[in-house]
């Protein structure tokens, strides 16, 4: 059974195990480490995700961390949305648990945080990740043309997004004001 749960000290170990990965790390933020490290690991699980404005998740299948997702909110004129990353080690991809747990990380966000729109960026090539984007009800609204650079390349971004279900997503300020 999958779970999102808090991180606690003990999992330093087993993130180091899944994370210090090469093609784990090569489609995520350049704040995810490679090689990633104890310290890394013990920063993170200790400090990095309780980071202002993220809710970071550990997933967890029957017991055993398998990966992460979180939500880092956004503020100001965003404060309705969040940005949605996750990752999940290299022996558990394929088996529909990213997509489970994005699944449930989005129930909450419009259930709980009451937020209007979940947003996620995508590397191009990670065409597994869209996969699961889409599956999740999420829409791609766009591509920015190397618009990130990463292990010095650039790399196109494109943007998907997921609307509350209550969320009329063609009307605008305009329409309301009529």
């Amino acid at each position: 059974m999958l779970t999102l749960r808090d991180y606690r000290d003990d999992d330093a170990a087993r993130l180091v195990q899944l994370a210090n990965n090469p093609k784990v790390s090569r489609f995520l933020i350049d704040t995810f480490p490679y090689p990633y490290a104890i310290e890394d690991a013990e920063w993170w699980v200790r400090e990095g995700c309780l980071g202002l404005g993220m809710i970071t998740k550990v997933i967890d299948v029957d017991g055993t961390f398998v990966g992460s997702v979180g939500l880092t909110l956004q503020t100001g004129w965003r404060s309705h949305t969040a940005e949605v990353g996750y990752w999940l080690g290299e022996a558990y991809w394929g088996q529909g648990l990213a997509t489970l747990a994005l699944q449930r990380m989005c129930e909450q966000a419009f259930a709980e945080m009451r937020l209007r729109k979940v947003y996620a960026p995508v590397l191009a090539p990670n065409i597994a990740s869209m996969r699961v984007l889409q599956k999740c009800g999420f829409t791609k609204v766009g591509v920015m043309v190397d618009d990130v650079v990463k292990q010095g390349r650039f790399f196109d971004v494109h943007h998907f997004e997921r609307c509350h279900p209550s969320v009329d997503r063609h009307s605008t300020a305009t329409d309301a004001e009529n």
